[in-house]
């Protein structure tokens, strides 16, 4: 997706349309099925802190950095 301009697009268009094909899916075939949609906390577990918004202190093999949380790109 990090390619260029157009596999950014292609990966949100698959993602998007992607996840409104399931919902109607759904919606027409198992209306009364749940989705459950998992983001990256979801995939990778939730850490034994407190999710932060805004900044976030972080120290690692012995150097220490504040950086954007929830990342923000560039």
């Amino acid at each position: 997706s990090m390619i260029d301009r157009e596999h950014a697009v292609l990966t949100q268009v698959n993602n998007v349309v992607g996840t409104l094909n399931i919902l109607y899916a759904m919606r027409q075939d198992f209306p009364d099925c749940h989705l459950v949609k998992l983001g990256t906390m979801g995939e990778y577990g939730t850490p034994n802190i407190d999710i932060e918004e805004g900044y976030i202190t972080i120290e690692h093999n012995g150097r220490k950095d504040t950086l954007p949380y929830p990342k923000q790109p560039g």
